[in-house]
């Protein structure tokens, strides 16, 4: 069965498209599975899918939303190039279907697969949909989605309640290893601060501001991005030595980071799709800090896991007034209310999501196959 994925441009749109895509070779067997994933050409793509087994098909295609006028004429080019490319490519490759994780890097894969008549899928994972999957659903064959709220969002395709793709790790996070990954004892107080694949400025200068005393309360792991790494690691440096050690920064972390998540007692986070996916999986209570960019998408799917019971939201106008370290250690002190969160963070994980959307894909290229349904 040849079915080509769709996924690049952030570690939310990579991660989960390289869930579905071993979790289609895992269902077909080796020799059953003709998988391709087209990506971005940028270095974060470069290096997330560095090493994978998988064929890929990268395409310089950028997106277009908050483009200034100058450069919107070359990104346009970039995407009318990009979706030639692929065209070309779905002939010369003839997939049984598509799977797309939405994103800019998912457009030109759906206007091409849309023209040569190949079924398609598109998943999502926020609470208000993006702009990319709201433009592209009418064009999908069926489209899933992470949050009940979202069902509505979409006109057009068939929509199915699946959760969101994840990796394999989060299946069973071993909570005792990533303690001993950092050195942080089992029974002292973890709090991991994480911005996403690219980082998160207002969280990291947040942090800053008040570290010595959130190290007074916690041990922290700091997972900055890379345009902030150095600023942080040189603040490390400036600790005393008893808090420097309880301080760990890193410019991002891959391997063991889902034990890493179930080993912390907190979670500081942005709400991306993969992020908050990874909460319900790991059960871990939350603080988030949505991004207000975009449409405001983010904030909608932080109201969302708020609403649950699992997090707490702080806006960027909270952490410029100071309010993330006050909310973190009160939250710590707090135990009830600790393990309250926790229950309702595990309660929305959907553990089964990569499979479910694999078994989909499946079922559109060919819907005799047993491992669509069993």
């Amino acid at each position: 069965m040849r079915i080509v994925l769709a996924g690049g441009g952030t570690a939310g749109h990579i991660f989960p498209t390289l869930a579905v895509a071993r979790r289609l070779r895992t269902l077909l067997g080796d020799d059953g599975a003709d998988l391709t994933i087209v990506c971005g050409a940028r270095e974060l793509d470069r290096e997330l899918y560095r090493g994978v087994e998988f064929d890929l098909f990268p395409i310089r295609v950028r997106g277009i939303v908050g483009v200034g006028f100058a450069r919107l004429p070359a990104r346009l080019w970039r995407l009318g190039v990009s979706t030639v490319a692929v065209w070309r490519d779905l002939g010369a490759r003839r997939p049984d279907a598509i799977v797309l994780s939405g994103g800019y890097v998912s457009v030109p894969v759906m206007l091409a697969g849309w023209l040569r008549g190949i079924p398609r899928l598109i998943f999502s994972g926020d609470a208000q949909l993006g702009w990319a999957t709201k433009a592209l659903a009418p064009l999908a064959t069926v489209a899933t989605v992470s949050f009940r709220e979202a069902v509505g969002q979409l006109r057009g395709p068939r929509v199915e309640f699946t959760g969101y793709p994840l990796r394999e790790a989060f299946a069973s996070p071993d909570r005792d290893a990533g303690r001993f990954r950092v050195g942080v004892a089992p029974d002292e107080p973890l709090v991991l601060v994480v911005g996403g694949s690219q980082g998160a400025h207002a969280v990291n200068a947040a942090v800053a501001r008040d570290l010595t005393h959130l190290l007074d309360r916690a041990a922290v792991v700091h997972v900055t991005g890379r345009g902030d790494f150095e600023w942080l690691a040189s603040v490390r440096e400036s600790l005393s030595p008893d808090r420097r050690g309880r301080y760990h920064v890193h410019a991002f972390i891959n391997e063991g980071f889902a034990d890493l998540m179930a080993a912390a007692d907190l979670i500081v986070t942005r709400s991306g799709a993969t992020a908050v996916a990874e909460l319900g999986a790991v059960g871990t209570p939350a603080v988030i800090a949505p991004g207000a960019f975009g449409a405001g998408h983010q904030i909608a799917t932080a109201n969302a896991v708020a609403a649950s019971g699992a997090a707490v939201v702080l806006l960027e106008d909270d952490l410029a007034r100071g309010e993330l370290a006050s909310t973190i250690t009160d939250l710590l002190a707090d135990a009830p209310r600790l393990d309250g969160m926790r229950s309702a963070s595990a309660a929305r994980g959907r553990p089964d999501a990569a499979d479910a959307v694999a078994r989909l894909a499946i079922g559109l290229a060919d819907p005799t196959c047993q491992a669509a349904t069993a």
